[in-house]
């Protein structure tokens, strides 16, 4: 069967995949207003004001993902060196003052006037594009090689990106880089005993970018015991320890959360979860963990489905960087990571992450797309066949 036959491929995108983003990006935009509303009123005298801005970010989403879901996803293999190319100028373009956009010390966005655009946000997708051309199977079976010197210049690549975005700096989408960049080596099939070696030879390194920095050694030990500073880097996760506390197992009700008033850090975006957990309680959170759950399940099953090891792998790639951006974000509310600034996918504050998200899901419903008609010419060959030995 020619690959081309699944070009033409006019079947629908994976629905459940599309209700889950669906439902997680509306259950978003409430409590994005809900954590808001009272900071955007005291701020602008408008307690809509973070509200209307991410109601334009959602539309301008979903515009995103209708369009990105009828682009055949192989054809990102031929662009990756110009995507690679933009990625490296935007991400220099943010540390020049005047073009770069300064919050709270970091220097992370690109300012065009009434927006801003986070370049890292896409520069991740742009990576895990990249990488699952270069490591991804051919459909005839063909290995990539895998000798240390055809990977070095991924990771000449990888470590590139790495670097600029920590000069922001912005350690968690690093990091997230990273762990991305992994996985995809670990499906590819790279011998183990070389990611052995990479992790062990760069642990001076992260100890560098972690101990000797003092916000991010005090963060660790902060996560360690935040009682011991209890007013100073312990202060925000008491606060959302707190939140979860109150919110019990029903919640205060939405809108009814004390927590997210001067308490928690930038409770509409970064601790969103934390006024989830507060106003919804267990059983708002545990949904949204389980909405993400399946987010993964069907992530997984359009990959093993697709027609080509390029789809499952870009598949997997692109689902784990939303997973693991979630989990971490989770992981850091509850008190089971440092305190990192990480978005929640969906359901965050933030034009960047959620378009960067869309245009994700985009992609993996358009690769769904051609894994449920291979499946169906499968199962019209197959019936062929045995109809021919029957005769």
């Amino acid at each position: 069967m020619e690959l081309n036959t699944y070009i033409k491929s006019k079947k629908s995108p994976d629905f459940v995949l599309l209700a889950i983003v669906f439902a997680l990006s509306g259950f978003g935009l409430a409590m994005c207003y809900s954590a808001s509303a009272v900071y955007a009123m005291s701020t602008f005298g408008d307690a809509f004001y973070f509200f209307k801005r991410q109601l334009v970010w959602f539309f301008a989403g979903i515009v995103i993902l209708l369009t990105v879901q009828a682009i055949d996803y192989r054809i990102y293999k031929r662009y990756t060196r110009p995507m690679l190319i933009v990625s490296f100028v935007l991400l220099l373009l943010v540390l020049f003052p005047g073009l770069g956009h300064h919050v709270k010390g970091a220097s992370r966005w690109i300012n065009f006037g009434f927006f801003s655009v986070q370049p890292s946000e896409f520069v991740k997708v742009v990576i895990v594009i990249y990488l699952v051309k270069i490591f991804s199977r051919d459909r005839d079976g063909n290995k990539p090689g895998n000798t240390v010197v055809q990977l070095l210049f991924p990771l000449f690549i990888v470590a590139t990106m790495f670097v600029l975005i920590m000069l922001q700096p912005d350690f968690s989408t690093a990091m997230t880089l990273l762990f991305v960049a992994a996985v995809i080596f670990f499906m590819s099939g790279f011998p183990f005993i070389y990611m052995i070696t990479l992790f062990i030879l760069s642990i001076p390194m992260f100890y560098l970018l972690i101990y000797q920095v003092d916000y991010r050694r005090e963060r660790i030990l902060a996560y360690l015991d935040p009682w011991k500073d209890r007013f100073g880097n312990g202060y925000h996760i008491i606060q959302s320890f707190i939140a979860f506390k109150k919110g019990g197992l029903l919640g205060l009700g939405m809108g009814f959360g004390e927590q997210k008033i001067r308490r928690l850090p930038e409770p509409h975006t970064d601790f969103i979860f934390a006024v989830i957990a507060e106003e919804m309680g267990l059983f708002g959170t545990g949904l949204i963990v389980i909405l993400f759950c399946f987010f993964f399940v069907r992530i997984t099953s359009i990959a093993l489905a697709a027609p080509d090891n390029f789809g499952s792998f870009l598949a997997i790639g692109l689902g784990v960087l939303i997973v693991a951006q979630a989990f971490i974000n989770i992981g850091v509310v509850t008190g089971g990571l440092p305190t990192t600034g990480i978005p929640l996918p969906f359901l965050s504050y933030g034009g960047s992450s959620f378009l960067s998200c869309m245009l994700s899901v985009g992609i993996l419903l358009n690769i769904s797309r051609y894994g449920v008609e291979k499946n169906r010419m499968e199962k019209t060959t197959k019936s062929a066949a045995a109809q021919e030995v029957l005769m």
